[in-house]
């Protein structure tokens, strides 16, 4: 979720004010930019409202039988949004898995990060609230991501606004994420941040995040952190890998181009592929082009992102890899269907064994372009080639079935990561008539095991 330096807020509560009718508006939420004036992307009003008028408006078609449950994460029964998932799973314990996510269930229309825990792969979950330290004044949180530390401490990193700048902060967990015992900032008060990404390697945290530039700090002990250093200015959605010698490398997308940066020592930066700007479409909800990453214990490297080249199919998921972080591939299409239908927010993973998997948001399945499942695709050699299509979601989401959303945004992005033979797949789902966090523990074993 992008959320950049609020510009003229006290005129734009008095816009949102003159038009009390109009919750969908209201829902829609407020154009803020950067100090570079680079984003045109929105983000929640402050105080949200339900409209009171909503009525329910599932998605239709069948439930189709999948070899994998579809497991709902937010353990709550409320009719309150959750939506954004993040997932990080435990090197060292493929069922313990942490979760981050956006969600409305602390009231009065505002919106926090919460964890969702399990240690059972995906059965059961416990939820944990990582926001800790009000000391900033901040009233709204988002943008959750985590990551492990060599210890199994767990780090979440989310960005903090509302009526201030946004402001990244990072807590810590020593019980697996049910419970946050540290919080500290890793930017300043008085600049503008947003869309924090989290890594940990050599004994230390990376936080990237963008404002007037795309930024990068480091900590060793995720209490303090280093002066930020710029690393381009028009990078946006930063999505770090780590290797397997611990080289920390982030990917990211400009208004042209997806970019890799190698950040471990000195910076180097490499194109992967030029981008086209996504085609429009009939459903309302926010999408963008935003790189998904991942690298295998080779040093293999791969990157998907959705894509409008591609005229008269819908916008698409492109695929590239790369041996050496330095040439990379001709991009491919992973979707295989046939039709127009738009397939956005790409989440990738890769396996131990080198198994790479992508999924993403699909509409392939609604004749009219709105309702969406998720659908996989899993290669078994590196990347060099794709297997069929597969299905995750067992229902349709319709964008519009929320009523605090109301179609206006189902989250920036999806969720993807690997455990024991399994890829975990995390996506926003409607089918109980609000926003939820629903997981799929998809099976990937190559077919020559």
């Amino acid at each position: 979720m992008a959320k950049n330096r609020p510009l003229l807020l006290a005129a734009l509560a008095g816009l949102l004010g003159l038009v009390t009718v109009m919750a969908l508006v209201v829902g829609r939420g407020s154009s803020i930019q950067t100090a570079a004036g680079t984003s045109n992307l929105t983000v929640p009003s402050a105080n949200m409202q339900l409209n009171p008028n909503w009525k329910a408006q599932p998605a239709s078609g069948e439930r189709v039988s999948l070899p994998w449950a579809n497991i709902k994460v937010n353990p709550d029964s409320s009719n309150e949004a959750q939506n954004e998932p993040f997932v990080a799973v435990n090197p060292n314990n493929p069922n313990h898995m942490v979760v981050g996510a956006n969600s409305w269930l602390v009231g009065n229309g505002r919106y926090e990060v919460f964890a969702y825990v399990s240690f059972d792969g995906g059965g059961t979950w416990a939820a944990s609230q990582p926001y800790i330290d009000r000391n900033a004044g901040r009233i709204n949180a988002a943008d959750p991501t985590v990551a492990f530390g060599p210890n199994g401490d767990v780090y979440f990193a989310f960005v903090a606004l509302t009526p201030s700048p946004g402001a990244v902060a990072v807590s810590r967990s020593s019980d697996g994420g049910l419970t946050w015992t540290h919080q500290s900032w890793a930017t300043s008060f008085a600049n503008a941040a947003d869309k924090p990404a989290l890594a940990a390697a050599n004994g230390k945290l990376y936080v990237f995040y963008q404002g007037a530039s795309l930024y990068n700090t480091v900590s060793s002990d995720g209490a303090t952190w280093s002066a930020p250093s710029a690393i381009e200015a028009n990078g946006r959605n930063a999505y770090p890998v780590v290797d397997s010698r611990g080289n920390v490398s982030v990917f990211y997308n400009t208004n042209t181009s997806i970019k890799m940066a190698r950040v471990s020592g000195r910076v180097s930066i490499s194109t992967v592929a030029n981008t086209t700007p996504l085609q429009q479409r009939p459903a309302g909800y926010r999408a963008s082009i935003y790189p998904a990453a991942g690298v295998d214990s080779a040093g293999n490297m791969y990157v998907a992102w959705a894509d409008g080249r591609n005229s008269g199919r819908g916008n698409d998921i492109l695929f590239s890899r790369s041996t050496d972080g330095r040439i990379w591939s001709a991009p491919v299409t992973l979707n295989s269907d046939s039709g127009s239908a738009d397939q956005l927010m790409p989440a990738l993973a890769v396996s131990s064994n080198g198994t790479v998997s992508v999924a993403w948001l699909d509409n392939r399945n609604d004749s009219a372009n709105i309702n969406y499942d998720v659908y996989m695709a899993t290669s078994y050699n590196r990347g060099q080639s794709f297997g069929a299509n597969t299905r995750v979601t067992e229902v349709s989401s319709n964008p519009n079935n929320d009523p605090r959303m109301q179609g206006t945004m189902i989250g920036d992005y999806f969720a993807l990561a690997s455990g024991n033979g399994v890829m975990y797949s995390l996506w926003t789902d409607t089918r109980n008539n609000n926003q939820d966090i629903y997981m799929a523990p998809v099976t990937v074993r190559s077919p020559n095991n």
